[in-house]
């Protein structure tokens, strides 16, 4: 009984993250699904992923410099309802007929983004509210939601994309938001942490090298 008290706000956060991050996740490969039926590309599909992963691999050495300087808990918050109103501008467009591929690619890239920023947000947070003497538990199990969701999205996303169609897609993903959102903004507390805004986020860039540099084995 202690143990669950004390791992409370974790099981909350990581659970409710990690449906959200499953409706994201779903959404991206329907809308791949979608693509592909109205281009019958290869190219175009293939194009669509690469604008969801390039912010990622572009921006992420500055993630986590970024994450250092804001409240952790109001970046996720933040970072969370940018990207679902990427879904929202995409589901609106789609009901209305005016969802082109270039919609997609730029509003796939604005949500890439805000996932670049705000997981380094969601590990550090859930590292801060997790004893330290649960660490090696709470790892597996966020091990085993992100290999879930990575093996569980093409399937549920195909299923749903064939009974449904994109909009109850979407409508699942925008459900996943909001008890993910819900749960972080009334139920969960994340400590303060040390601020460091005054230093320069190339500093900080710097730092974080330096020390992979220095730890070879991460």
């Amino acid at each position: 009984m202690k143990r669950k008290h004390e791992l409370r706000d974790f099981l909350i956060l990581w659970s409710t993250q990690s449906i959200s991050q499953l409706g994201s996740s779903i959404t991206a490969f329907a809308l791949t699904l979608w693509l592909y039926e109205q281009t019958g590309s290869s190219l175009g599909t293939a194009t669509l992923t690469i604008c969801s992963y390039a912010p990622y691999v572009i921006m992420s050495i500055f993630a986590g410099a970024l994450t250092d300087r804001f409240d952790k808990k109001k970046t996720m918050l933040v970072c969370d309802v940018l990207a679902v109103l990427c879904t929202v501008t995409i589901f609106i467009l789609y009901k209305t007929n005016c969802l082109m591929i270039w919609h997609l690619y730029a509003l796939n890239a604005v949500s890439g983004l805000m996932n670049t920023v705000q997981q380094p947000a969601s590990e550090v947070a859930m590292t801060i509210i997790v004893p330290e003497k649960y660490y090696q538990r709470t790892s597996g199990l966020r091990s085993l939601s992100r290999s879930l969701v990575s093996v569980l999205n093409p399937l549920i996303a195909t299923a749903l994309y064939s009974f449904v169609g994109l909009t109850g897609v979407i409508a699942v993903d925008i459900g996943s938001f909001a008890v993910a959102f819900i749960a972080l903004l009334f139920f969960i507390k994340i400590p303060e942490t040390k601020s460091r805004k005054s230093e320069s986020i190339f500093v900080l860039v710097k730092e974080g090298l330096r020390y992979l540099k220095t730890t070879p084995m991460i």
